[in-house]
């Protein structure tokens, strides 16, 4: 290595000692800068606790200082003094009624504290002694009346406890008034009303609302009407207001004051001449279609107002809550419970099945043809249980079954719409099985697959839930409210 180098070498070093040197003294001239720019630190009034002289504050505020508890002692003190003080003598008010003895002698007589309860008993009863020859206020019952007149003539004997009872109802006005009448003379006949007058002023209990209706189906308003009026009025005063509704509309009217047994009947069962002391106008709030829409519930609301100024009457609606919500949840469970539970046959290895022969197998168990073109099987009640019709869709006729075959038919039974839906099931399956055997044919569900004993007990617990919850709702299935609900 040069000189040069070596040189070099120094002359970098000595650079770089130089530079490390400048910036450490240029650090140290800043950080004296800034302590001398700061002052000592302070306390924080904020954050630290200030120190309080407790005896200077005390005796700057000793003019001012109560001590309560202080005070208290010497109430206490007061109030439990030793029996042998002499007990202060109280002044007391005069009566209110000068002119009742009983209230005066009892305001005169002062007890002392550590009476016993038989002593005061004793000196009230002397004390009373003297009022039972007082002037008898006009305000008898009828019990009394006699008694009183007994003492008036009569000498002074112990006082009984019922008779200082008495005296004290008497003063204190908790005896039932009964007409005035003079001492001594017997007690005036009451005018006896006929019994028919009584019975007329007997306020009937009031009516509920019509059978059919029900609160979480219907938005009802009933109109009570100032003056009866006729039928043929009503009719008139209602045509065409509750038109152009998606909605069902009933219209129920009662003659309260004439019937002796009222009851509800729909406007157009009810006689033109009969007079009508009260209107039920309802709203069913859903259906099949869904739930009633708000415009339609204003129009409705508006239409009953309007309806009961015409008339005079007073509307009182029969509804908690919004009606629109009320739609809302009744829609839902419709949409909930609105099942129907079917299955098919469809034929076998053999083939097609004729409809003659069809027809004689359903007509044997039971079914009937419609008009609509499908077999109704009835119930005891006479309402339709379970239907059987094409899997095609083509309806059933005389002449369409007398010269066609048919490939499937269809099993349904429609929940709401059947009283004893668990009953009416097990009659369509046992159905089934014989239809299935007869015509050779294969039961199975809407997949095509076979339908065994395990599926069938499934749809049969899905039933019941289904069931269940209608009933939950008060809803019964194939009832009349359920068949108009779910139509």
């Amino acid at each position: 290595m040069s000189n040069l180098y070596i040189l070099l070498i120094v002359i970098g070093v000595l650079i770089i000692v130089a530079v490390l040197a400048y910036n450490w003294w240029q650090e140290r001239k800043f950080n004296q800068q800034v302590d001398s720019g700061f002052s000592a630190l302070q306390k924080d009034a904020l954050l630290d606790d200030p120190e309080v002289d407790s005896n200077q504050m005390k005796s700057g505020f000793e003019d001012t200082i109560i001590d309560d508890f202080a005070i208290k002692h010497q109430k206490s003190v007061a109030e439990y003094q030793p029996a042998s003080q002499p007990t202060p003598q109280y002044q007391t008010q005069a009566s209110p009624n000068a002119n009742n003895p009983l209230e005066n002698s009892i305001a005169d007589q002062i007890l002392p504290d550590d009476v016993s309860i038989n002593d005061a008993f004793s000196e009230l009863t002397n004390a009373l002694k003297g009022t039972q020859t007082r002037k008898v206020e006009p305000t008898f019952n009828a019990e009394n009346l006699a008694s009183t007149a007994n003492h008036v003539n009569t000498p002074e004997k112990p006082v009984q406890r019922s008779d200082i009872k008495a005296i004290f109802d008497d003063a204190f006005g908790k005896t039932n008034k009964a007409p005035s009448a003079n001492i001594g003379n017997t007690a005036p006949e009451q005018k006896s009303r006929p019994t028919a007058n009584i019975v007329n002023e007997i306020e009937k209990p009031p009516l509920g609302l019509p059978a059919m209706l029900q609160a979480q189906m219907d938005l009802t308003a009933v109109l009570h009407l100032a003056k009866e009026i006729p039928a043929s009025l009503l009719i008139k005063t209602v045509a065409g207001l509750f038109n152009d509704y998606d909605k069902p509309i009933f219209v129920h009217t009662i003659a309260t004051r004439v019937n002796a047994n009222p009851s509800w009947l729909l406007l157009s069962e009810t006689p033109e001449k009969q007079l009508i002391a009260k209107i039920a106008c309802s709203l069913q709030l859903a259906d099949r279609a869904g739930a009633v829409s708000r415009n339609v519930l204003n129009r409705f609301q508006q239409a009953v107002e309007t309806l009961g100024k015409g008339l005079n009457a007073h509307v009182e609606w029969q509804s908690n809550g919004d009606a629109l919500t009320t739609a809302t949840a009744l829609d839902t469970f419709c949409i909930e419970v609105d099942k129907t539970i079917g299955f098919h046959l469809v034929h076998g290895e053999s083939g097609a099945f004729t409809g003659t022969k069809l027809k004689g197998l359903a007509e044997a168990q039971g079914f009937k043809l419609a008009a609509d073109g499908s077999f109704k099987f009835y119930n005891d009640e006479g309402r339709v249980a379970f239907i059987m019709f094409n899997r095609d869709n083509f309806p059933f006729s005389q002449d369409m079954l007398r010269n066609s075959v048919i490939k499937g038919i269809t099993f349904q039974l429609d929940i709401p719409h059947v009283l004893h839906c668990a009953e009416a099931f097990n009659q369509m399956v046992e159905i089934a099985r014989l239809m299935e055997s007869s015509l050779h044919a294969t039961l199975v569900d809407d997949n095509n697959r076979v339908l065994g004993d395990i599926q069938v007990e499934k749809i049969r617990q899905q039933l019941k839930v289904i069931h269940a919850t209608m009933l939950v709702r008060g809803i019964i299935p194939g009832s009349d409210n359920a068949i108009r609900l779910f139509s």
